[in-house]
């Protein structure tokens, strides 16, 4: 690893965290709206969870082209 690597993992390591707190409140929205029986925050912590899922591929797919 280069110097000139160390920005790239470090936004790559960056997207994956926010990826995780998308998913994680993703799935908290879900449940709330499960538990108060509302279907906003079901379908935007639907939407937020899969946003997650979708950032974290890209995430991987970066990491992996920077390794090579």
């Amino acid at each position: 690893m280069t110097a000139s690597d160390a920005p790239m993992t470090d936004a790559v390591r960056a997207v994956r965290i926010f990826s995780i707190i998308l998913m994680v409140g993703g799935l908290c929205g879900c449940i709330a709206g499960i538990a108060t029986g509302d279907a906003v925050p079901m379908v935007l912590g639907a939407i937020a969870a899969a946003c997650g899922v979708l950032l974290a591929v890209f995430a991987v797919l970066a990491g992996r082209k920077g390794k090579s």
